[in-house]
């Protein structure tokens, strides 16, 4: 092809213009022509996506805006390098930025900022290198910054920083003091801790600090000592200090063992832990001590004689003593004494097992993985500060699970017990439970059930429990005081259960929104409205939301914006998500509880939103907005969106790439279902071009049209941006299930999905994949048994033998896999001793002989969810049938990659792969030979055979 040159395509143009030009429209037309070929050449010029950028893709966390909305904070993490902190001054419009922040908070009032600095990313890379121990690593610098002048402090040596949880003058810290200015003596106490005032500069400093805690408003302190047992010179001791006057008091001096500090909310009581057994008893035995402001010291509130401790109980190391909201009660665990252990057994000389009973509920591996927190387990009850060594138990064996109504204040306490259905709950997740009500004021109990088919919960003032009732499929509320139990959704003529449920497990709710003040009203969802209704039944339920969502197709659900309102007050307009189940847009609205028309719609845009937080005292709001092709960063709105101000541009470096498009497609299944799915295009895309597929799956995909996608290394499915950025077209179709045949209804889905597809001539239809993890990849490797149409697939963590997997253990829970196929994702819906046709239908294993498509498999082995072996058994199968196919199994890695540097070589092995097949790249030596043994860890054979295919992949990846 022969291209005019720029100046003479410019004078052409410019010749055929009309005569009667004035030079002035001459150059305008100059300067546009000039505009638009370099607009062509700048986006002809943009660079697809290589594994090198990954590392420097920013996202946003910890948002938080002060109460008067005035200070906005976030930090912007790259995947791998220094975060950044970004501190907003709204009111003023000025920005700091300090580099390098991994924690912080923003005091409420907005005035300070203190966080943790850590050492430079290349510093801390470096020290690991050179191996050095922890003591010998880089350290950490305590930040302070006064938000009204961005003055900045750093105190360097600092390992961890407490504050108040609404602090305006205070922080402790602990810190390391420099080697050159500490003494022999405080070398060997080393770590200090520092109690400093924030306002006024004054430090105290304490040594041989174990623990430490703050009041709530920041108005009281309390610290314990602990020193070293060869320390002859200091004793164990808690210290409680007022900040209001910065008086300290001592006030326990016992030499013992303190933990566990709890203050009220005002900071004016204190309880915690104390014993004086020693370190090598199995099971210390604690007492509770409590303090009063005021006071001379602190009082034993409670011990192992306490009256109403069940024989034999005692209060362990893992009681953790707090006060009700009122602080009127002190909610205290307690245990049964665990048996000392026969010291005259001599290990080495036992044997060591685990045995399986039929009749145990949980299986060993399962035991084994709640071990520590049946160890920890305590049962709870309560003390009163009025009343000297009584204790009253509220949860017992029988009845482990309790709680107690209106933040601990309530009448009525909820107690509960699943343990009667543990065994059957390894197949049967149908929830069941053991309840009953507790009445603290006439110590009385009612048995509601045995069993409730459904998970009870007390309504935030404590007047009502309720439940969802899968078998009745409707929503019901017990009034704790008249035990009369009221349906709550029968009389309401749509469903409160999930219309797209779709396995063959009990059918869940919409869930609950919120409760109105006082327990007056409870907010309900169907699948696109709120109902507001009396749970005492007298008044007839109201859609607040006047049937909006139902008509419109939209989707609405509460938004609590303080996370320490339990309620809807008479006067709070309701902040509402909106989802457009149609055109996939997201947005807000807003519900007044009062006038004609209550329901305001702020904002619905082609846009996903997040992290949204509001100002406590007025309507500010602060939160990330962002699609495929917009990146997610902070805006403020000081007017429910009627705009909004851009607060961050964290990824700027994405303009300078080839990007994509994301749009709806819809096709027919070969079941006949009306189905959606997601189509990616590259940003440079050309109809006139032919472009290799990939298709990604694994349940429903059309909701996330306007999802972002960061570039980023595989944990263990293809990065969309990553492959649309280098030429393919990516499509993520829904599949409808039923029960029974789940692998033929990803065949009918996806197949179908292709075939429509490939009707455009811009689909190259003899080069399409297919990939997915875990359900996904299980999917895929059925697929590649019923199909030749793709030409290649990848299939990470899959069940290839539902024969053999039934009876497996998902390791990283210890349950039994065998719910998992009669109820839930598998959606075989019968055991395998009833229906193993189904098993075998569904398994790609019994049907390898029909596979021709290339198979990737990554199965790691260390797998929790789905058993390694279930990749091998796949693997092992398709290489005694001669089959092209390759197992990637990651050492010590999960079920999705953990480990960065995996994910990294995982990405490039995926692109390797894919590009091979659907592009004609060669084929590195991993896969045309593999990698011995002998050779891992010297060489990943990423390298191609020759020379020349080597610098020709090189220039692709350029």
């Amino acid at each position: 092809m022969k291209f005019i040159p720029y100046k003479k395509f410019v004078f052409l143009l410019i010749h055929i213009a009309r005569p009667n030009y004035s030079f002035a429209m001459y150059k305008s037309l100059f300067l546009s022509i000039t505009f638009l070929l370099t607009s062509c050449i700048l986006f002809s010029q943009k660079k697809p996506l290589d594994h090198s950028v990954y590392d420097y893709w920013k996202s946003l966390t910890g948002t938080a805006i002060s109460k008067d909305g005035k200070i906005t904070g976030a930090l912007i993490c790259p995947q791998e390098g220094d975060t950044t902190l970004l501190i907003k001054d709204n009111s003023r419009n000025r920005t700091l930025y300090i580099e390098r922040v991994k924690s912080y908070v923003l005091s409420p009032d907005g005035k300070w900022t203190v966080g943790l600095v850590s050492a430079p990313y290349r510093l801390l890379r470096q020290a690991r290198i050179d191996k050095k121990n922890t003591n010998e690593m880089p350290g950490d610098s305590l930040l302070i910054i006064n938000n009204l002048t961005f003055d900045v402090k750093k105190i360097p040596g600092v390992k961890s920083y407490k504050t108040a949880k609404e602090f305006d003058s205070h922080v402790a810290y602990s810190l390391i003091p420099p080697k050159d200015i500490m003494s022999k003596n405080d070398a060997k106490k080393k770590e200090i801790m520092v109690l400093r005032n924030i306002l006024t500069q004054r430090e105290d400093t304490f040594r041989n600090v174990k623990e430490y805690t703050f009041s709530k408003f920041g108005d009281s302190f309390a610290l314990t000592i602990q020193p070293d047992k060869k320390d002859s010179t200091s004793r164990s001791s808690v210290a409680y200090i007022n900040l209001k006057n910065n008086t300290k008091k001592i006030i326990s001096c016992e030499n013992i063992e303190y933990k566990s500090l709890a203050f009220d909310e005002p900071g004016s009581q204190l309880v915690y832990l104390a014993t004086a057994d020693t370190s090598k008893l199995a099971q210390k035995v604690y007492d509770l001590r409590y303090y009063v402001a005021g006071a001379d010291s602190a009082v034993i509130l409670a011990d192992r004689n306490a009256s109403g401790l069940p024989e034999d109980w005692i209060f362990n190391e893992y009681a953790a003593p707090s006060f009700s909201k009122d602080c009127k009660r002190i909610l205290l665990g307690a245990a049964p004494a665990k048996v000392p252990k026969d010291t005259t057994i001599v290990d080495f000389e036992m044997a060591s097992l685990d045995i399986w009973h039929w009749q145990e509920p949980l299986t060993p591996p399962q035991q084994l993985v709640e071990l520590k927190r049946e160890e920890s387990r305590t049962y709870a009850g309560i003390v009163s500060p009025g009343h000297m060594n009584q204790y009253i138990p509220l949860a017992t064996e029988k009845m482990p699970y309790t709680s107690v109504a209106d933040e601990g204040n309530g009448q009525f306490a909820l107690l509960w017990s699943d343990r009667p259905y543990q065994l059957e709950s390894q197949w049967d997740i149908s929830s069941k439970q053991d309840v009953w009500i507790k009445d603290l004021q006439t110590d009385s109990l009612y048995q509601l059930a045995r069993p409730l088919p459904g998970r009870p919960a007390l309504s935030p003032d404590g007047n009502f429990t309720f439940w969802w009732d899968a078998g009745k499929q409707h929503w019901f509320a017990l009034n704790n005081r008249n035990k009369l139990i009221q349906n709550l959704t029968r009389d309401i003529p749509v469903n409160f259960w999930n219309e797209k449920h779709d396995t063959p497990s009990p059918v869940e709710s919409y869930g609950i929104a919120a409760w109105g003040e006082n327990d007056a009203y409870v907010l309900i969802y169907d699948a696109f409205d709120l109902w507001k209704i009396d749970p005492t039944g007298k008044k007839k339920p109201e859609n607040v939301t006047r049937h909006t969502g139902r008509a419109d197709s939209i989707t609405f659900r509460y938004i609590n914006t303080d996370p320490e309102k339990r309620f809807i007050a008479a006067d709070d307009l309701i902040l509402l998500s909106a989802f457009d189940n149609v055109s996939k847009e997201w947005g807000y609205y807003t519900l007044a509880q009062k006038g004609r028309n209550p329901l305001k719609k702020r904002a619905l845009e082609k846009f996903s939103f997040s992290g949204l937080e509001k100002a406590k005292d007025v309507d500010i709001f602060v939160f990330q907005k962002s699609n495929f092709n917009t990146s997610p960063d902070l805006y403020v709105t000081t007017d429910y969106w009627k705009t909004a101000q851009k607060l961050t541009d964290i990824n700027p470096q994405m303009h300078g790439f080839n990007w994509g498009t994301a749009e709806l497609f819809s096709w027919t299944s070969l079941a006949g279902i009306p189905l959606q799915g997601i189509l990616y295009k590259p940003e440079d895309f050309d109809p006139a071009k032919k472009y290799p597929l990939m298709i990604y799956f694994y349940e429903k995909h059309s909701d996330e049209l306007y999802r972002w996608f960061a570039p980023a290394p595989s944990r263990s499915t293809i990065n969309i941006p990553f492959f649309v950025s280098r030429g393919y077209i990516v499509f993520t179709p829904d599949i409808h299930y039923t029960v029974g045949h789940p692998g033929k209804d990803a065949y009918n889905a996806v197949v179908a999905g292709a075939e429509a597809l490939a009707q455009n001539s811009w689909v190259d239809k003899k080069n399409m994949a297919i990939q997915g993890q875990s359900w996904g990849g299980y999917q895929v490797a059925y697929l590649v048994t019923q199909t030749n149409m793709f030409k290649a697939a990848g299939a990470g963590a899959p069940v290839s033998n539902m024969t053999s997997a039934y009876g497996g253990i998902r390791w990283e829970s210890g349950r039994s896999r065998q719910f998992q196929y009669e109820q839930t994702q598998s959606r075989i819906g019968s055991t395998l001793k009833d229906s193993l046709q189904l098993y075998i239908e569904n398994s790609p294993l019994f049907h390898t002989d029909k596979v021709e498509t290339p198979l990737l498999i990554m199965h790691n082995d260390k797998d929790g969810a789905v058993p390694w072996y279930q990749g091998i058994e796949l693997f092992m199968t398709l290489r005694r049938l001669g089959k092209p196919t390759w197992l990637l199994q990651y050492n010590n890695e999960a079920h999705n990659l953990v480990q960065r540097r995996n994910s990294k070589d995982l990405s490039i092995r995926l692109q390797q792969f894919f590009d091979h097949y659907l592009k004609g790249a060669p084929a590195p030596i991993w896969m045309t030979r593999g990698v011995p043994t002998l050779q891992k860890g010297k060489t990943w054979g990423y390298q191609f055979e020759d020379i020349e295919s080597s610098a020709q992949q090189l220039g692709r990846d350029e």
